[in-house]
């Protein structure tokens, strides 16, 4: 009897088109032929695994990769020097290894080799630790970067957020993002003491794509040309200008996309200019308030409030403006 190993290429690439992702890793251990036979099969006759999610986690003892479908059902791999776990259904497997860092980054590369619908959300967390050289996981943020590299894909996906303790970090990962695909980019800290020099990241196309940005951590060498053109920004920073205020105001209502603007300051210093810039605010008991009219929109304003550190920029319907306030009309810059 033959073998399935031995039929016709075409006839296992037609037995593999009608298969989908969990049964061809399941006929990938099969044996190593047809492992090997897969694993040299072009990656548009392989089936799409369709996660929605995937997280990369390390911490000071393991690795976690968590990949989640519809939002909910989560295939979780924990690796780790005592072995491989593998929670799927609430059913848990040990498998003994050798490298364990080696065995993530494979079963890693195996998935993203198979998804081909973009992701909702990729998530790195991959340097929360503090480890000597000699530790296997020490090498994981390096491996899994020369693995992205070998890959020779960008990786779909609207959200990207990283959680780190080091800027290099960021700088190495977001590379591997599609930018054509990416909507948000997320930055957080686990390091109170962490800043962010701006600059060579807004040089890069994922940041000049990205239609939201999000950092909770101070951003340093910010140019306001160069968040322009996101429509959503949440931004730590330690001081921005009058100047750089006024020049926001005017991007922001010149542009039928913008939405919101948060700045978390550490002090502002420039009150007095902006009063002489946009005229008296409407008080509340908490902020200070200025709208004003936005290019080619009828029914929406632009409202900038102040109170006490936050500076919030929001584009808002006409009818939510405070009562008595004075909506000041677009001008041309």
């Amino acid at each position: 009897m033959t073998s399935i190993i031995e039929m016709p290429e075409l006839v296992l690439e037609k037995i593999i088109g009608f298969s989908d992702f969990k049964s061809v890793l399941t006929l990938r251990q099969v044996c190593r032929d047809f492992r090997n036979f897969l694993d040299d099969l072009k990656d548009s006759k392989l089936p799409d695994s369709k996660f929605e999610t995937i997280e990369i986690i390390v911490d000071k003892n393991n690795i976690v990769l968590d990949f989640k479908e519809f939002g909910v059902f989560s295939h979780r791999h924990e690796y780790s020097e005592f072995g491989r776990s593998k929670n799927y259904r609430r059913k848990k497997t040990v498998f003994e290894s050798s490298n364990f860092v080696d065995v993530a980054i494979r079963d890693l590369e195996l998935v993203l080799k198979f998804q081909k619908s973009r992701l909702e959300r990729l998530y790195f967390d991959v340097d929360g630790f503090q480890l000597s050289p000699d530790s296997l996981l020490h090498d994981f943020p390096v491996k899994l970067s020369n693995m992205f590299k070998m890959l020779n894909q960008r990786i779909k996906t609207e959200n990207f957020t990283i959680k780190t303790y080091n800027q290099s970090q960021i700088m190495r990962f977001i590379p591997f993002a599609d930018p054509d695909a990416l909507q948000k980019l997320i930055l957080l800290s686990k390091n109170n003491k962490m800043k962010l020099e701006i600059d060579e990241m807004a040089k890069t196309e994922q940041w000049k794509n990205a239609q939201e940005i999000q950092c909770n951590f101070p951003v340093l060498n910010l140019k306001v040309e160069d968040i322009y053109y996101f429509s959503r920004i949440s931004l730590l920073m330690k001081i921005i200008s009058a100047r750089d205020l006024e020049n926001m105001r005017k991007a922001c209502i010149s542009s039928s996309k913008f939405e919101y603007a948060v700045f978390n300051l550490t002090f502002f210093n420039g009150n007095e200019e902006i009063l002489n810039c946009w005229g008296n605010p409407c008080y509340t008991a908490s902020s200070f308030n200025w709208y004003f009219r936005i290019k080619d929109l009828e029914e929406k304003v632009l409202h900038i409030e102040f109170c006490g550190t936050f500076i919030n920029f929001q584009t808002i319907d006409l009818r939510h403006v405070l009562a008595g306030a004075i909506v000041q009309d677009y001008k041309e810059n």
